[in-house]
Parts: C-alpha cells; sequence; structure tokens
C-alpha cells in the first residue's frame, strides 16, 4: 500500500471542499438564516412560528445551498481516510469503519437543510406546537449527533499512532489534537437536559464551544491533509528529480 500514489489535484479538491462547507455554513446559516446563534429552545411555539414566517425566503435559500454544499463532508473526509489506508498494515479496520461513518454523518448533514426547508416551506399554515418539535429536532440532529463524528477523530488519532511509515504520514501531534477535539465535543451530549444556560443547544458551551472546536476541526485537519499532499507530491517527483540530475 505504501507504494499507491494520489492524484494530487483531486485530493486538494477533496480537501478544499471541507473548507467550502465551512464557509457554506457561515454564509447560510449566519447570514441568510440568522440560525448561528440558534433561536432559543425557550421561545414559545407561536415567537419560534413568527421566526420562520419572517426568514422563510432566506431560510428556503439558505437550505438549497446547504443541501450541495453539506455533501461535501464525504468528500472532505475521504480525503483523510486514503491517507489512513496508508497508515494501515493487512486488513484496514479502522479505513473500513471509517468509511461506513462517513456515510453515517453524511446522512445526519443532509437531514438538517431538508428538514428546515420543509419547515419554510407553508409555515402560515403549520401548527406552531408541530413546528417548534421539528425545529428542536433540528438542532438536535445538528448538535446531538455528535458520537459518530467523536468516534471519527478517534480513528483519525488512532491510525496515526500505529502508522508505520517512515516518516509518518501526519506528524503525531495531529493525532492529540483529534483525540482533544473528540473530548471537547461531548459537552454537546447536555442540550437534551437544559432549555436555558450554557447548555442548551443555543448556549455558550453546547453551542458556541462545540460549534468552534468541530468547525475548527474541519479547517485544521483540512491544512494538516494539504500538506501532506503537498509532501506526497514531492516524494513522487524525487526520483525523477535524481534522474535528470544524474543525467546533467
Amino acid at each position: 500500500m505504501q507504494s499507491q500514489t494520489v492524484d494530487g489535484t483531486v485530493a486538494k479538491a477533496f480537501v478544499l471542499s471541507g473548507v467550502a462547507l465551512v464557509a457554506s455554513l457561515v454564509l447560510t446559516q449566519g447570514w441568510l438564516m440568522g440560525f448561528i446563534p440558534p433561536p432559543s429552545p425557550s421561545l414559545s411555539a407561536e415567537e419560534l412560528a413568527q421566526i420562520f414566517i419572517d426568514r422563510k425566503v432566506g431560510i428556503r435559500i439558505g437550505t438549497l445551498i446547504q443541501c450541495v454544499c453539506y455533501t461535501f463532508w464525504s468528500t472532505w473526509a475521504i480525503s483523510i481516510v486514503f491517507f489512513m489506508r496508508r497508515m494501515e498494515r493487512g486488513v484496514p479496520l479502522l479505513t473500513y469503519a471509517s468509511i461506513a461513518n462517513i456515510g453515517g454523518g453524511y446522512v445526519f448533514f443532509l437531514l438538517m437543510p431538508i428538514t428546515w426547508a420543509a419547515l419554510a416551506f407553508r409555515p402560515e399554515a403549520m401548527d406552531p406546537k408541530f413546528l417548534q418539535i421539528m425545529n428542536d429536532w433540528v438542532w438536535f440532529i445538528f448538535i446531538l449527533s455528535w458520537p459518530p463524528f467523536a468516534v471519527f477523530m478517534i480513528f483519525i488519532a488512532v491510525a496515526i499512532f500505529r502508522d508505520h511509515n517512515v516518516p509518518t504520514v501526519f506528524p503525531r501531534w495531529v493525532a492529540f489534537f483529534n483525540l482533544w477535539c473528540a473530548v471537547l465535543i461531548v459537552p454537546a451530549g447536555l442540550i437534551e437536559f437544559f432549555k436555558t444556560g450554557p447548555f442548551a443547544y443555543d448556549g455558550l458551551i453546547s453551542f458556541w464551544f462545540v460549534f468552534i472546536v468541530f468547525f475548527g476541526w474541519i479547517l485544521v485537519m483540512s491544512a494538516a491533509t494539504l500538506k501532506v499532499i503537498a509532501a506526497d507530491k514531492r516524494a513522487a517527483a524525487a526520483p525523477r528529480l535524481a534522474m535528470e540530475a544524474q543525467r546533467a
């Protein structure tokens, strides 16, 4: 497997698709939809319904963009998994488990904009209490779905620690970084117990902190993977350059 080469152009595009995902999140959820931070879970059903009525055009445009850009989760994540395969010997269990894990995460990413789009389709005709429950559902998908993503971070860390290549594909600090991120997003699991305060789904810890850690993780891993791709390109070119030097 060590002899496998990667198409650097495609690999870079896959990595940058993760950056596009983060940018689209800020553009759509933050600007078009006004959902950064989320509407408070302590709002009444009528207050929440009015938000959807007032912002329905922005929500529809934002969710349309999200349906496209959130598919980039899979292309971004697979760019890391390819290099995990290089790190493993024998049957690549971590690689296989990561591919399955990424598929599950992909479903979570798409469920969010599809559900919001349905809520913004005819909010005036919808029972406010039903809309409130469904809005809670979307935010629970957004935040409470942390376990598979934390597991993927752990898979990456274990693959790096067990990397048999010399030098290793990723530096070891990337493994520790992934482990820390896996731990730091755990408070997301508390949103089901609070409607106000730092652990509510609009709170300082369960939303802002987890939000920055998770999407910061995507950006840091993008930068780290781009460095790996550049190193891979230099390694692939080294024999050719050596031959050219001998001929000269």
